[in-house]
Formats: structure tokens, C-alpha cells, sequence
């Protein structure tokens, strides 16, 4: 993985690695905790040094003190019944006394936004709060080096910006020295340090400013260059901003600013739009033209989609011992559509999935289906839990054969699942040989098999890098134009904003915003409030007086303006 790689962090910075898969940011870790070469095995030269102590020659309980680590799975640090008592088991097993463990778990829990989540069992929270949980038990240990292998995947973009300034104020106050591994650009917002890995070799180290404005190296690398200074530089620019103000001023030097009084006719900013009543009254801090009069309100009925045919009415659902999530929730879906849903971490996302799949039972409502029998594919966040078999053809082939189908039409619906995710030549291999990108679309595959009108799916792009996402969602795409009905849960704004033709925000088990997405991502009040942020480019384009979602968004309405 590694060839000469030679890499130097001082004690208190705060260093981003970043670098698509297959790129070492996982090994880099592995060899900084020293389970490589200690438990995993292979070819290992050179020298690893933490704090002072060899990786190779510390004992792990000297090494724990100095290191600690995010896994990039971070569920599987996830062992105890409740929230204290995981954050807890690292320092006892330090031999601590009651009242520092007692203050190290309620302090980890504050600075990662889990206080009052004490007695909350694991398996109960949300993906996000898992993960900061996760973290969490990781803090609490107060090594003087921490190493988070991708900390952000399945976060919200609020409970990001927190983390980050958390990060931060740590480090300035303990000396804490951060290395920050992954694809997510938002690792380096705070960081002064950047460093692009390629194959296991280091493309680029340098202060984060200088980095962060190399389009062209990293869409050579595979990775979502910066927002920002890819406008720029894809509109040709030599100039490239980094933040919304930098981008501001420097456009409106270049005259792209829109005067006010055509601001609303370039904009196609919301527009108010047919609605009808959903459940129950409307919360009073959210008014908006896309909710209308109830919490799940503000649908847009196009003449191009037929009726609902997937509908929760009057739901209440709560985990046993729990509060409610929803509760008289009602909320529809018609043939066609590509939905993006959204929203905080712990809103209610992945529990309203998987009421409509029927994963979960609700206490009181109904889900309604308008055919009958309604096929509903279910693609979960992490793929893994549901690939099972010893080769990628028995994989897909599986459901099929569930449904008692002869062996022909099985074969052929096999090949055309795995033709239609790119993993035809693959049929022989064991699925857990594949890359994470390729077993998630495998695990679209096994659901395509099974024919379904329906596909949801849960965060896919949770641990891909930017090309794996891309060709994700450019199935995802690919499929809704065949016929299927996508359903897409995502913390991803750019996703939602290039891919669905309509978004749903969730906040507290309620309805906050849903309509064309153009209209939502203009709500950017409310959405802040939601804890979410539109992508740069529409909120630069905002602050010019017209709206765009991407850069030929951007470039038609500069053309048509000159």
C-alpha cells in the first residue's frame, strides 16, 4: 500500500489526509495504532513513531495512552447497553476513579452533542448519533493524538461545522494534535494542513488555502474538488475563492451580480404551490409556501406523475421505552418521482423508510399501498448487513429464488441486475472481496432482482469516494428513468440538489419543507434552522440576485445576462 511514504504531524496541528479509496488513509491509521503491523500482517519497513514510542516495539497499553482512533466502521466500537457506559469502558479499563470516569463521560458527551443521551441504548440512535457516540468513548480517553478515520459520514451538515469547531477548541486548549482521514472536504475546514494522498503516496502537503484551490489535481485523484474554486475555475477564472464571501466580492467585481429588480424573475426562486392538508397543525417557527396547511404539506402534484400509490396515513410510532418520532404523521409518494429526504440527525429519516418497506410497525395509522402487491426494494446504509453469500451471482440470485421463480428466469434476472450495476464480470467473486462502492451496488443489484416498483435507499453514498458516489447515483438516476420510484435518504446537499426532482426535510418526526427541489433549496432560513445548508453555488448565486443549481445553471443565466 505503502511505498516510502514519509509523513511529519507536530504535536497540537490539525492535519486533513485526504485521498479517494484504495488511497491508504485506513492503513495510515492501522500503522499509527500500530495494529499493522502487530495484528495485521504483511510486508512492513521503515518506522512509525507516536509521541516518542515506537509502533512496532510499544506495548498496546503504552500505545493507548499516547493514540487513539475513529474507525471508519464505527459501529463496530459499539458493544454496551447504554451510552455512558461505552464512553466509559475505555477509561476504567485505565484504572481511573469514579469521579474522573464520571467527569470524562459527561464532558465527551457534551462536546460531541449527546448530553442527556446517558441512559439512550446504542442500537436506538440514529447513524449519526452513533457515530458521535463512537467518538465520544474516543475523547474520553484524552490521548494526546487523535486519529478519525471518516468522522463525518453520517453527520448532518450542522453537527459537522460542530464537530470541526469542537476539534478545534480542543486542540487549542490541550495540545491535542488531530489527524483527520477521508474523501469529505468538510474535514479541512478547520484545519490549517492539507494533505492529498494517491496510492499510498502523498500528491500534495501544504497549508490548507493552497491546497483546497488545486481543481485539476483533484479531479485527477477522483476526489469532489471545493465547490467554490471549481465554479471559478470551470468558468475561467485564474482567481479562486474559497469562502462565500471571497466569491461574493470577487463576482460582483466581475459584474455577474443581477440588479434586484430582475432578481425574482431570474431566480425561480419558490413559488407558492398546490397543497392539502397532511397532519395536524403547522409548526409556527416554519412558515413557508412549500409547507402549506399541515406538517407534511406543500407536495407538488405534477400532470406528469400519476397518483400516490405509496402513502403513510395518520402514523404514530415510537421505540419501545422511547418518545414518539411521529406521531398522526401522514405523508404520500406518487409513480416516478426521485425524492431526496433530509434532515437533522435523529429527525426520523431512516425510521420513516422503513415503516413504508414495513421493516417497522407503527402503534397507530396505516400504510397505504395503491397496488396491489406493491414491490418496495430496500437498499440499507450499510451494505453489508445484507449481503450474506459466498459468491456475487448467489447474492442476487437469492430473492428470486424466494419467490419461486424457475431457474432460467432466475439466471436471466441475475444478469440483467448485475449488467445494470456494472458487475457482470464479477459474478464469481465473494462479495466481501469487492470494494465498499461495489458491494453497495451489489446490494442494488439483489434488489433489482426482485423486480420492485419501489427502491429505497438509505445514505448509499455513506463511505464512498466522490467517482464511487457518482456512479451510484448515476444508476439511481439511470433506474428512475426506467420506471422505478427512488425514495433516497441523504445528509449529501449536492447530491440531493443535482439528482432529485423533489425534497422532503424532516425535522422532530415532522414535515418542515417538501416540494420541486429548485424551491426547497431556496428556503435557505429555514433550512439553517433545520441544521442543513444548500450547496455553495446556490447560495452564491442567491447573494447575485438569481439561482443556480450547478455550474451550467450558473453559466446560462451569466450568458443570458450579456
Amino acid at each position: 500500500m505503502f511505498d516510502g511514504l514519509n509523513l511529519e504531524v507536530r504535536p497540537g496541528e490539525r492535519v486533513a489526509v485526504l485521498g479517494p479509496s484504495e488511497a491508504g488513509k485506513s492503513t495510515l491509521a492501522l500503522c499509527l495504532q500500530g495494529i499493522i503491523p502487530r495484528m495485521i500482517k504483511g510486508e512492513f519497513r521503515g518506522r512509525v513513531e507516536v509521541d516518542g514510542c515506537l509502533t512496532t516495539s510499544c506495548r498496546p497499553r503504552e500505545l493507548a495512552g499516547r493514540v487513539e482512533i475513529l474507525f471508519q466502521d464505527f459501529e463496530a466500537q459499539l458493544f454496551c447497553t447504554r451510552a455512558d457506559q461505552e464512553v466509559a469502558f475505555g477509561p476504567e479499563n485505565l484504572g481511573l476513579p469514579r469521579e474522573e470516569l464520571v467527569r470524562r463521560v459527561q464532558e465527551s458527551l457534551a462536546q460531541v452533542g449527546l448530553t442527556g443521551f446517558d441512559h439512550r441504548e446504542p442500537a436506538t440512535l440514529s447513524g449519526g448519533q452513533k457515530q458521535l457516540l463512537a467518538l465520544a468513548a474516543v475523547l474520553a480517553l484524552e490521548a494526546p493524538l487523535v486519529v478519525l478515520d471518516e468522522p463525518t459520514t453520517d453527520l448532518d451538515p450542522q453537527a459537522v461545522d460542530d464537530l470541526m469547531t469542537t476539534l478545534k477548541r480542543l486542540s487549542q486548549a490541550q495540545n491535542l494534535t488531530l489527524v483527520l482521514l477521508g474523501e469529505d472536504l468538510r474535514l479541512a475546514r478547520k484545519c490549517r494542513r492539507v494533505v492529498l494522498l494517491e496510492g499510498g503516496k502523498v500528491a500534495a502537503d501544504g497549508p490548507a488555502a493552497e491546497v483546497l484551490r488545486q481543481v485539476p489535481l483533484f479531479r485527477r485523484l477522483g476526489l469532489k474538488a471545493p465547490e467554490l474554486p471549481a465554479l471559478f475555475y470551470d468558468l475561467g477564472q485564474t482567481m479562486l475563492p474559497l469562502t462565500l464571501e471571497e466569491a461574493v466580492t470577487q463576482a460582483q467585481k466581475l459584474g455577474w451580480q443581477i440588479m434586484e429588480k430582475n432578481a425574482a424573475s431570474q431566480a425561480g426562486g419558490p413559488q407558492n404551490i398546490d397543497t392539502k392538508e397532511h397532519n395536524g397543525p403547522p409548526a409556527p417557527d416554519f412558515p413557508s409556501p412549500l409547507r402549506g396547511e399541515g406538517q407534511g404539506g406543500g407536495e407538488m402534484i405534477s400532470p406528469t406523475l400519476a397518483a400516490a400509490f405509496l402513502e403513510l396515513r395518520d402514523i404514530t410510532f415510537a421505540y419501545p421505552g422511547g418518545p414518539a418520532i411521529f406521531q398522526n404523521f401522514s405523508l404520500s409518494f406518487r409513480k416516478g418521482e426521485l425524492t431526496a429526504i433530509l434532515g437533522p440527525n435523529g429527525s426520523g429519516k431512516t425510521t420513516l423508510v422503513k415503516l413504508l418497506r414495513g421493516l417497522l410497525q407503527p402503534q397507530a395509522g396505516e400504510v397505504r399501498q395503491a397496488e396491489q402487491p406493491l414491490r418496495v426494494g430496500f437498499v440499507f446504509q450499510n451494505p453489508d448487513y445484507q449481503l450474506f453469500a459466498e459468491q456475487v451471482w448467489e447474492e442476487v440470485a437469492f430473492g428470486p429464488r424466494q419467490l419461486g421463480l424457475d431457474e432460467q428466469e432466475v439466471n436471466r434476472r441475475v444478469e440483467v441486475a448485475l449488467d445494470k450495476v456494472h458487475l457482470k464480470d464479477r459474478a464469481g467473486e465473494d462479495p466481501f472481496s469487492l470494494t465498499k462502492g461495489q458491494r453497495q451496488r451489489l446490494a442494488v443489484a439483489g434488489v433489482l432482482a426482485l423486480a420492485p416498483q419501489v427502491i429505497i435507499l438509505d445514505e448509499p453514498t455513506t463511505g464512498l469516494d466522490h467517482r464511487e458516489q457518482m456512479d451510484l447515483l448515476d444508476l439511481v438516476k439511470e433506474l428512475n428513468g426506467q420506471g422505478h420510484t427512488i425514495i433516497l435518504v441523504t445528509h449529501s446537499m449536492w447530491a440531493a440538489a443535482t439528482y432529485a426532482r423533489r425534497i422532503i426535510v424532516l425535522k422532530d418526526g415532522k414535515v418542515v419543507l417538501d416540494g420541486p427541489t429548485r424551491e426547497v433549496l431556496a428556503e435557505e432560513e429555514i433550512l439553517a434552522r433545520c441544521r442543513l445548508q444548500a450547496p455553495a453555488i446556490v447560495r452564491l448565486s442567491q447573494r447575485l440576485g438569481f439561482f443556480a443549481t450547478n455550474v451550467e445553471d450558473f453559466r446560462q443565466t451569466l450568458a443570458l445576462r450579456n
